[in-house]
């Protein structure tokens, strides 16, 4: 999307169209066109994330230094060599901030799903416990949640300092 002016022009308003659509409002058109079970919630878990990861892999990509493509055109390197080699390793750092985002949507969006309709989960677990009052339930929930949310970060970090060692760090 970043690197064609064409395709930009054709996805990037439809992207921004559906980011702006909340993926919980999603919900009720996802169950009556892929059922109860979980197909409804993975794909709008995955919506959740994937648009929100897509902005910041474009900003990436458009972000990437002219003088180096130039650099690598000089050298004869063909468009898909400059995207393989050039673009994507540019792109990586905004790529995995991007993920980060993505996992806090998708975290978000999880819980939410399971407390609007699933049988079982987290958050179906703090629906339940709300009904009886069962504030430990509750807060356990949201402890695990947060422990789970927090270590995931924590391995996408050590992905983003492998990954980018090559990058001046504050």
């Amino acid at each position: 999307m970043g690197w064609y002016r064409i395709a930009r022009s054709l996805i990037e308003p439809w992207v921004q169209f559906f980011r702006m659509i909340p993926p919980l409002a999603v919900i009720p058109l996802a169950i009556v066109t892929l059922g109860i079970d979980e197909s409804p919630k993975i794909f709008v878990i995955f919506l959740a994330s994937f648009l929100s990861s897509v902005v910041a892999t474009y900003q990436g990509v458009i972000s990437v230094d002219r003088t180096l493509i130039n650099a690598a055109r000089v050298l004869g390197a063909k468009d898909a060599t400059i995207f393989a080699r050039v673009i994507v390793p540019a792109s990586v750092p905004f790529i995995l901030v991007g993920v980060r985002i993505g996992l806090g949507s998708a975290w978000a969006t999880v819980v939410a799903a399971e407390l609007i309709a699933a049988q079982s989960g987290l958050g179906y677990r703090m629906q339940q416990a709300q009904l009886y009052y069962d504030l430990p339930t509750i807060f356990v929930s949201l402890v695990t949640i947060g422990i789970l949310g927090l270590f995931m970060d924590r391995l996408l970090q050590a992905a983003d300092r492998r990954l980018t060692q090559w990058q001046e760090r504050a």
